[in-house]
């Protein structure tokens, strides 16, 4: 990950270069931007096109809010309402009671840094847990066969599917409302057969998700208030 400076203030820079017509711009988060590009586009040409945009990045970034751990009481896990308790103690832990819906968050510090890198530790194997649940129930559905499934905290894409037929989810999908997250384990699994995102890439998907365009624009619009960092 790159870093940059926009009108005096410190940015993230993710670049990528994919089989696009033209360059687009997003903001990941407060201080994290993603570049989408033709292939061949130069350095130089990137450049131009961040300082063309500062002022619009700026006051974009101004809008969006830090989140503070702490006072999240209650989230949503694949439309399920949890409640959160957090606990002051001497050792970390996060144990999630399915059946109650409830999360002890036992922590020794209620510091937004250390809530969060033990949130993105303890909640990964439970999220991955029903990534593969839910995975196995449509690649059955639909015939499809993968090999291994694994999940990070990935800024830029929600979900990913190598060569060999592995995929690989943003653990934080599970706090997506239901059909969204369908739709984004649908779209990997899709991928299995088409590895671009030509016209037949598209059409296939809408055999498995007929409301793939709804969902995808509602992703792009909102997926953030959804994710927790």
């Amino acid at each position: 990950m790159k870093k940059v400076k926009i009108k005096g203030h410190n940015f993230n820079l993710t670049v990528n270069k994919k089989n696009i017509s033209s360059i687009r711009l997003k903001l990941i988060n407060k201080k994290h931007i993603e570049i989408n590009t033709p292939i061949f586009t130069p350095s130089f040409f990137i450049n131009s096109f961040i300082a063309n945009h500062a002022d619009w990045i700026i006051a974009q970034s101004k809008k969006i809010k830090n989140k503070s751990l702490k006072s999240l009481k209650n989230i949503k896990i694949l439309d399920q309402d949890y409640k959160i308790i957090y606990n002051k103690t001497s050792t970390a832990s996060v144990i999630i009671d399915k059946n109650e819906q409830t999360i002890d968050i036992n922590t020794p510090s209620f510091s937004n840094t250390y809530l969060r890198q033990l949130i993105d530790k303890k909640f990964r194997p439970f999220a991955l847990s029903l990534i593969k649940e839910n995975l196995k129930k449509l690649a059955q559905k639909y015939n499809f066969s993968y090999n291994s499934v694994t999940v990070r905290n990935q800024s830029s894409r929600f979900g990913s599917c190598s060569s060999r037929g592995n995929l690989n989810f943003n653990w934080q999908i599970i706090f997506f409302p239901y059909p969204i997250f369908c739709h984004l384990l649908l779209h990997e699994l899709t991928h299995l057969d088409i590895k671009n995102h030509q016209k037949e890439f598209w059409q296939q998907l809408s055999i498995y998700d007929p409301n793939y365009q709804k969902n995808n624009k509602f992703l792009k619009q909102n997926y953030k208030q959804y994710l927790l960092f």
